[in-house]
């Protein structure tokens, strides 16, 4: 998945030879969420259950608040159909609004 340059400057330096892969995750969900849960805690995030699939829907929700395109994100997630991306991440109520003001006017 393609960085932003932000989060491309807050990663610490990397040997060239490296490969694309920044985060070394174990391959099954259990082991991601116990991965998830210590970067939780060593965030000091307190009251909060994280798991893998929470940071998922967390990640979505926050690119299609930020006005990502639903076949983009779902690209992103791995998904095979955009139907899966519908149910994954909630669009939220003032994105909805804004989209239905689009029409505002059109038929005066």
């Amino acid at each position: 998945m393609p960085l932003n340059g932000l989060a491309l400057s807050l990663l610490p330096p990397r040997p060239e030879n490296d490969d694309e892969n920044v985060f070394r995750l174990p391959g099954k969900s259990g082991k991601v969420t116990k991965y998830v849960r210590s970067i939780r805690d060593k965030a000091g995030i307190t009251g909060k259950e994280l798991t893998y699939h929470c940071s998922r829907h967390t990640a979505a929700t926050l690119a299609i608040s930020a006005g990502a395109e639903l076949y983009s994100v779902s690209k992103i997630l791995g998904h095979r159909n955009l139907v899966s991306t519908q149910v994954y991440a909630k669009v939220n109520l003032d994105k909805k609004i804004e989209a239905v003001n689009l029409t505002k006017g059109l038929f005066d």
